[in-house]
């Protein structure tokens, strides 16, 4: 009996310590990488403004060569996160965060990382591909107990839909949004959540939703005096009041957001809050203080670069306190200026007053006109009643010239533009025939070669089984030498199709370039083992002249690949018994390797015309040498995505050398050189 309470004692234990030990894990992960952060933003701060982009990169390579994971992926995420909106290789950079950090099993890095994975597939309008990062970066902090980065991963998705106003699913995430931040407590997290909560609503126009939530914001900062978010609260509160035509309370928290500004110095918000408060003495007929603020926008604009919808909207609101101040000459100077700015903006996006503005625009234009003629009628009374007439109708045989020609311009665009699509696309549609003319072309020459090619191993392999089947009691020698035979056909034909795959592959664009540090004497030296093993029946013996501690930084597929195919290439073309050499030499630009053959070799037309088509050929040096071509295709084409460049040297009767280089940038190694010798069995 006791034994079996000790039993189950131990079970518990061990089930308590396990979760223990990994928490503590993680826990020690999250210290370390947190140190890490503070360190890498020290780093990408210390750059100076003149510093560029290509320097700060190398200094990040340089920084990142310790073998410690979490570190490196801290460094690599604070770079990202500078230049989150510059090119593709902030891509790369992230990708090389998330590789480290998912190695070291750091979660909470981890967690950052996929975040800004979100952010640039949202820049980059990956849309599908953003929310499901998001999702998984809340998963990951959850599990981090970061309960801030889930917080942020849940708001970001919560705010995309809102955008995209697909509002019934934002609506989830914001719900979802608030419960967590209710959970957890966190004023700072409380208050972020109310604040796009209620700019959810009053982005739908539920006015009476949003004020709920921002008066929820507001109690909260009475305590927390977060001075960040009252400046968001205060013009937003206002706005709605304006909207509900409550121009008291407008207008106190119109002046409230003004001096939060001045604090700050934003002059461009200073006149986007004077705008409210000058649409509202307008429409509350407040001449006294709509002259007041225009006497102040007027100023601001002269001295700041104020976006064309806010001189529009400007513009629009001083011509209706124009006309109610009796100045209609004026009035009419104004008006033209606001349609001249209104068709200079060509398409831009105006903020949501200015299109209810426009929308109501015609039926505003008769009361402009009413209001017009009673000012003309007050100021020059009956004997300028002619004079008035005649002003209203050339204002609007003005303003019907200008739309009609605003609109007819429009449509000549319109056409313009179509018809330069129109020719576009019927280039792209001649491009394209051309190019399947070609792809198909190239698919006929080269199915005639592979099947000749195929034709050969495969009705080796088949002749071989025919002959082992009529002659069972051959003599374990015999039997040796078929299987050698047959597996260097099939070899032979396994090689052949392998490049077929890879070359398919590499038209579709299906094969990515991913390029690691790695040792290069190693890779050579499996590949020419398997070789040796597979095809190689002439007893040839191959020396290779490598340093032992290179490391080139290569796509180890692609690099592999460049091997196999150029030394295959020399034993089929190499006498028996015959040595084929591989050296390297450490150039100024690069590493270039050589493989150098005692074969029958070319002329100068055939090596002219090794790397001239993208098509399938001979290269014959006798029968048993015949290939498809497609190797030294994908020879090129891996040494070029590694930005190097490849080349042969041939004379007939004496061999061939392959040579090719890998750039400088990808160089690391100790000048010690490893010389190994292998013989065929």
């Amino acid at each position: 009996m006791a034994s079996k309470y000790g039993y189950l004692l131990l079970i518990l234990t061990f089930w308590y310590i396990v979760p223990v030990s990994h928490a503590t894990e993680q826990d020690s992960l999250s210290t370390l990488y947190l140190q890490a952060k503070q360190e890498a933003e020290l780093f990408v701060k210390s750059f100076g403004k003149n510093v560029t982009f290509k320097h700060q990169l190398d200094s990040l390579e340089a920084k990142v060569q310790s073998a410690d994971g979490t570190r490196n992926g801290a460094y690599y995420i604070q770079f990202a996160k500078k230049y989150i909106k510059h090119t593709e290789v902030i891509d790369s950079i992230l990708l090389m965060a998330e590789k480290h950090l998912r190695a070291s099993n750091c979660q909470r890095g981890l967690g950052e990382a996929l975040f800004y994975k979100g952010v640039r597939a949202l820049d980059t309008q990956k849309v599908e591909e953003a929310l499901g990062i998001f999702n998984e970066a809340a998963h990951i902090f959850k599990l981090a107990n970061s309960p801030e980065g889930e917080v942020y991963c849940i708001t970001r998705v919560a705010n995309y839909h809102s955008k995209s106003r697909n509002y019934q699913l934002a609506e989830k995430y914001y719900k979802e949004l608030l419960k967590r931040t209710e959970e957890l407590g966190d004023v700072n997290l409380s208050e972020m959540a109310y604040l796009n909560v209620a700019n959810f609503y009053n982005q739908q126009g539920k006015t009476d939703e949003a004020i709920s939530y921002y008066s929820l914001l507001e109690k909260s900062l009475e305590k927390s005096n977060n001075k960040k978010r009252y400046k968001p609260l205060y013009n937003n509160l206002g706005v709605i009041y304006i909207y509900k035509k409550d121009w008291a309370k407008a207008k106190e928290y119109l002046h409230k957001s003004i001096a939060i500004k001045q604090e700050e110095g934003d002059s461009l918000g200073i006149f986007s809050s004077y705008q409210n408060l000058f649409r509202i003495s307008v429409q509350t007929r407040q001449l006294d203080e709509a002259t007041h603020y225009s006497s102040l926008m007027l100023d601001l604009a002269q001295k700041l670069n104020v976006p064309p919808n806010q001189m529009l909207a400007f513009n629009y609101n001083n011509t209706q306190y124009l006309i109610l101040a009796g100045e209609p000459e004026k009035a009419l100077n104004q008006f033209d200026e606001y349609v001249a700015v209104k068709d200079s903006i060509n398409k831009a996006a105006f903020s949501d007053k200015l299109l209810q503005i426009e929308q109501g625009y015609e039926i505003e234009k008769r009361d402009q006109a009413i209001a017009l003629l009673q000012q003309k009628d007050e100021l020059q009374q009956e004997k300028l009643g002619n004079l008035k007439v005649v002003i209203a109708i050339v204002a609007s045989f003005v303003i019907i010239l200008l739309f009609n020609g605003f609109y007819m311009k429009r449509q000549w665009m319109k056409l313009n533009e179509a018809d330069k699509r129109l020719k576009e696309k019927q280039q792209q549609i001649l491009t394209i025939n051309k190019r399947l003319e070609s792809l198909n072309n190239s698919k006929d020459r080269i199915l005639s070669v592979i099947g000749h090619d195929l034709r050969g191993p495969v009705g080796g392999l088949k002749e071989l089984v025919e002959l082992y089947m009529e002659l069972p009691e051959l003599e374990p020698q015999d039997i040796t030498n078929l299987l050698n035979t047959a597996r260097e056909s099939s070899s032979s034909a396994y090689y052949l199709l392998e490049n077929l795959l890879t070359w398919a592959n590499s038209q579709r664009g299906e094969i990515t370039y991913k390029p690691l540090l790695t040792p290069v004497l190693p890779v050579i030296t499996k590949t020419i083992e398997l070789l040796d093993q597979s095809i190689n029946s002439k007893g040839i013996r191959f020396d290779i002249n490598i340093e032992s501690s290179l490391s080139l930084k290569i796509d180890i597929n692609m690099f592999r690949t460049i091997i196999r195919n150029l030394v295959s290439n020399s034993i089929k073309h190499s006498p028996t018994n015959s040595l084929i050499e591989i050296n390297t030499e450490v150039l100024k630009n690069g590493v270039q390797f050589s493989i150098i053959d005692q074969g029958h070799g070319m002329t100068a037309s055939e090596v002219q015309q090794l790397f001239t088509k993208k098509e399938a050929y001979y290269i014959s040096s006798d029968v048993s040498a015949k290939g498809t071509g497609l190797g030294l295709i994908l020879c090129k084409e891996f040494v070029e995505r590694h930005g190097g460049s490849i080349w042969v040297q041939s004379e007939e009767g004496i061999g061939t050398r392959v040579h090719f280089v890998i750039p400088a940038g990808q160089v690391t190694y100790n000048p010690k050189v490893s010389k190994e010798i292998y013989y065929s069995d």
